[in-house]
């Protein structure tokens, strides 16, 4: 019951983390709305701003999200072989 337990626990705390990095992912990741049509047949603005993409903070979510991620992935992993240690082990007698 207790293998169960701990497999069960692992693999939704994985599952919510994977789902929390896709959101975030998602977010981040988000493009703004095209115009409306209505601003089609208007001539372009006479202010032209460039600028070099998506800001510093939308990159350090992402690698964020995507370090805790592999953290955690590495940590279920890590309680599932630690869950047998006989098995890992042949003794030689």
């Amino acid at each position: 019951m207790l293998t169960a337990r701990r497999l069960t626990t692992s693999a939704l705390l994985t599952l919510t983390l994977a789902l929390t990095y896709l959101a975030t992912a998602t977010t981040a990741g988000a493009m703004p709305k095209p115009p409306p049509e209505s601003y089609s047949n208007q001539p372009p603005p006479s202010i032209v701003v460039t600028h070099t993409g998506s800001p510093v903070w939308t990159y350090l979510v992402v690698a964020v999200s995507a370090v805790v991620v592999t953290l955690a992935l590495a940590w279920a992993v890590a309680r599932v072989r630690h869950a047998h240690p006989h098995v890992a082990t042949a003794s030689v007698a």
